[in-house]
């Protein structure tokens, strides 16, 4: 989703960069990777554990929404400083309500979403997608909208020279890149689902390199529902379900593709640009 911004100042003026302070960037970094793989790959086992959770939807769609909000911020204050945290919560705001919007755009009753420090943010869908092109709208649109997020933070850094505002684009532009390799359940996994389930195949792999590289159990979790979900696809018992026109699969591999290479040109320039 550490950091070596002074967000305790309303007007920030950048320090001089030094290679400690990049290596805290990159850390921040880490942190949010982790965020995000256990929001992705642990909800289902997680919830049932997290009383709190069915407190905060007492409170109803959006008031559940800005508890957990305002909870969330607070954790990560007291870690990052205020104005980091805030900004970061914003990305995973902009993520979810990306899914959110286009959930009730297509017409899935959905809940509004809820923030887990720690653990990242999630929204319910109450009823499944009833084919691939639907599950893809609503995968890529999270994603998508995460990733307008994040460009607006890299143009407000173009505009003011923010390091604040550099360090959480790059943030945003690779939460959103990671969760775009396509692996079930991450949200690249289901927008692959309209192009081609044996992208699957490629997702894999990556997942076993992270894993290899940097042990994080909760990788070994995504790799095996990944596998779990080829093995459903190879065995055709939602053979249906994954039947879509080819130019909906052209219409996503345009989509999908462009947007892996906007994100990851984002991340290596603002990398190369923090390390000035």
């Amino acid at each position: 989703m550490d950091s070596n911004v002074n967000t305790e100042q309303q007007n920030y003026v950048p320090p001089e960069p030094s290679s400690k302070k990049k290596k805290g960037v990159i850390g921040i970094m880490a942190v949010i990777i982790g965020l995000l793989v256990k929001f992705k790959a642990s909800l289902l086992f997680v919830l049932p554990k997290l009383k709190f959770v069915l407190v905060l939807l007492k409170f109803g769609k959006f008031g559940a929404t800005s508890v957990s909000m305002l909870i969330t911020i607070g954790v990560y204050a007291r870690i990052f400083g205020w104005m980091y945290a805030i900004g970061f919560v914003a990305l995973l705001f902009a993520h979810e309500m990306g899914h959110y919007i286009m959930a009730k755009w297509v017409g899935l009753p959905v809940s509004g979403p809820i923030f887990i420090p720690f653990v990242g943010a999630f929204i319910k869908v109450k009823e499944p997608p009833v084919n691939a092109e639907i599950d893809a709208q609503v995968g890529y649109a999270g994603p998508f909208v995460g990733s307008l997020a994040a460009g607006l933070l890299f143009l407000f850094y173009l505009a003011t020279g923010s390091k604040l505002g550099l360090a959480l684009s790059y943030t945003g532009f690779l939460l959103n890149l990671f969760n775009l390799i396509p692996v079930h359940p991450l949200d690249g996994g289901r927008v692959t689902t309209a192009i081609s389930p044996y992208l699957w195949l490629i997702g894999i792999p990556i997942l076993i390199y992270f894993t290899i590289t940097s042990f994080n159990p909760i990788l070994v979790l995504i790799i095996i529902l990944g596998c779990i979900q080829i093995y459903k696809h190879w065995k055709g018992t939602e053979k249906e379900f994954y039947e879509v026109s080819s130019e909906t699969r052209n219409i996503y591999a345009i989509l999908y593709f462009g947007l892996l290479v906007a994100l990851g040109s984002g991340v290596w320039y603002a990398l190369e640009l923090l390390r000035l």
